[in-house]
């Protein structure tokens, strides 16, 4: 099961810098940290009037920028905070902790279910998740289920590259075993030592991390430089445009030297760079240079460069793009040489975006 954004049209608002869409409830925090205390939300422009444990929630619930963490206390027997059926969650820039074996969810065998977004520094810790949850932990935050036995209860995980995911009482085996198919890495399944990475915490917990993935296709090699060698480009990171997680490398560049990287949507071949160069441009229409402050990177003694991308700010013409779903982008580094017509290229590096 993959997060929809369709069903997160207030949370996509907010993040974009709105304010919260009029059927959300929104947390204050005005009187205590408790989550089941009505007077800590903000109720105006929404039809709920109660938030007790077990009772649904018929609107999205905002939580943004709390100063202190919220609070699911500590209840009789095993209860959650109940988010009702086709609803959302937005945690942003805030922490949700269970004082008690608590957690959060909807009520049994729901249509739609639930979506819960954990963003910009967030931090989820319930006891545990149930009933058709999809959680989706961004690229900055984390979430920490303290339960055992299922903490993850017919509900799925969405880790973007960077996001943390631990437990406080499962172990890696127990993972596998009961959660590895609940997980994905911005959409794709999990999979143990291919995209993911699971080891104990070093008590009775586990850590799940996500993997770096090696990216692109190399093509149009390069042209030996002064090292003796010919630059060839790399890439890790992941292949979704929306995680935002690329780094550029380039290695067997001469030492002691400075290159930037360059790139296009289109492929090409310019033989000595048009008369100018040692090394052939791999790209062709319109090109765009990584040579803005703190791009111009000095390749030092072993002779490479690298440079995580900012996919929403990508150098073209006069101004920047951002890279989307389904894009293929082309990537190359040039550098300077103490050889010849003074510089030279990398090979090229193609990379498809989903």
């Amino acid at each position: 099961m993959k997060l929809s954004l369709t069903v997160l049209p207030s949370m996509l608002a907010i993040l974009g810098g709105s304010t919260p869409a009029l059927a959300d409830i929104v947390w204050t925090g005005a009187v205590s940290n408790d989550m089941f205390d009505v007077a800590n939300w903000d109720l105006t422009n929404s039809t709920v009037t109660t938030i007790a444990p077990n009772v649904p929630i018929s609107d999205s619930v905002v939580i943004q920028n709390a100063p202190a963490p919220l609070e699911i206390p500590e209840l009789p027997g095993q209860q959650r905070f109940e988010i009702d059926d086709g609803f959302s969650m937005l945690l942003d820039n805030s922490k949700i902790i269970a004082l008690g074996n608590d957690g959060v969810g909807c009520f049994a065998g729901p249509a739609t279910g639930v979506t819960i977004l954990v963003t910009n520094g967030a931090s989820f810790e319930p006891f545990f998740i149930v009933n058709s949850v999809s959680l989706t932990i961004d690229a900055t935050s984390q979430a920490v289920f303290g339960g055992g036995g299922n903490p993850i209860n017919l509900s799925t995980v969405d880790m973007n590259p960077g996001a943390t995911f631990a437990f406080l009482l499962e172990t890696p085996a127990d993972f596998v075993a009961e959660h590895l198919s609940k997980t994905f890495v911005a959409g794709v399944p999990a999979m143990v030592g291919g995209n993911i990475d699971v080891v104990s915490d070093g008590a009775a917990g586990c850590i799940v991390t996500v993997l770096q993935q090696t990216l692109g296709s190399n093509y149009c090699p390069g042209v030996v430089n002064s090292s003796g060698t010919a630059g060839v480009m790399s890439a890790v990171g992941s292949s979704s445009a929306a995680a935002n997680d690329v780094t550029l490398t380039a290695d067997g560049l001469p030492p002691s030297q400075f290159g930037i990287f360059i790139t296009s949507r289109t492929q090409g071949f310019v033989p000595m760079g048009g008369g100018t160069s040692n090394g052939n441009i791999c790209l062709g229409g319109a090109i765009g240079r990584f040579n803005r402050a703190g791009e111009i990177l000095p390749t030092g003694g072993a002779g490479t460069i690298s440079l995580a991308l900012d996919l929403t700010d990508i150098p073209q013409g006069n101004g920047t793009v951002t890279v989307l779903a389904g894009d293929t982008w082309n990537f190359q580094a040039w550098h300077r040489d103490g050889v010849g017509l003074g510089s030279n290229f990398t090979d090229g590096l193609e990379i498809s975006f989903n």
